[in-house]
Formats: C-alpha cells, sequence, structure tokens
C-alpha cells in the first residue's frame, strides 16, 4: 500500500523546492552549493510545469494553437527568466544590471499569472 502524501505537502513542494535552492545559493559560494541549488531549481520547474500539463483545462484546443515558439521552451522561459535574474543578482552589484534582473523577475511572474489564469478557465469562460 502507497503512502499518500498529504494534499498541503504535494501542492508545496515545488516551493519548498524553490526555498531549498535558494538557501543553498546564499549559504555557500562553493561549487557544491551552486550546483545543488540549480538541480533543485530545475526539479522545481519541472515539476510545476508538469502539473500545469496535467491540470489544463483548454485542452480541447490545445493541439490547434500554434505557437511562435517551441512548445518546451514556451513552458520554461519564465523560469529561464528567473534563473537568468538570479544569476545576474550573485554576479553583479551594479545598479544597472541589477534593474535588469527585476525587469527579468516582474516578467517571469507576470507570465506564470498570466498563464495560471488562462489556463485554469474552460474555453467558454473568456
Amino acid at each position: 500500500m502507497a503512502v499518500v502524501l498529504p494534499k498541503v505537502i504535494y501542492e508545496n513542494l515545488p516551493y519548498l523546492y524553490f526555498l531549498l535552492s535558494g538557501a543553498l545559493l546564499a549559504y555557500g559560494d562553493s561549487w557544491y552549493y551552486i550546483f545543488s541549488g540549480a538541480i533543485f531549481y530545475i526539479v522545481a520547474c519541472v515539476v510545476l510545469v508538469t502539473r500545469s500539463a496535467h491540470r489544463r483545462l483548454d485542452k480541447q484546443n490545445y493541439r490547434a494553437i500554434k505557437h511562435a515558439l517551441p512548445e518546451l521552451l514556451y513552458e520554461y522561459l519564465p523560469y529561464t527568466y528567473g534563473a537568468i535574474g538570479i544569476f545576474i543578482l550573485m554576479s553583479t552589484r551594479q545598479p544597472i544590471l541589477q534593474f535588469v534582473a527585476f525587469a527579468l523577475f516582474v516578467l517571469a511572474l507576470r507570465n506564470l499569472v498570466c498563464r495560471r489564469t488562462n489556463r485554469s478557465k474552460a474555453k467558454g469562460l473568456f
């Protein structure tokens, strides 16, 4: 008999991975910490994208949608923006680059919020 995780843990597990990634990146400068933080970040991204794909309510027209970007790139682009923003913040102290990192964070958050809103509604509710 399989052990079933409570729904609260299941729903928040990717965010725990993000927190662990941030803690590892903030804690040490060794490449062990950076590599471990990157692994936790990638796992959290994969879990969120996979979960989103399974919960989509707009799947009936999903095959008819023609994206300008390949689907894999489209799904992971906001997380890539966040990773680049983190890398910029960790590697520089120049104000203009810190502003660029902040702008990347805002763009990533905007894309994720809009994507979640669009995917959580049935086609007839648009």
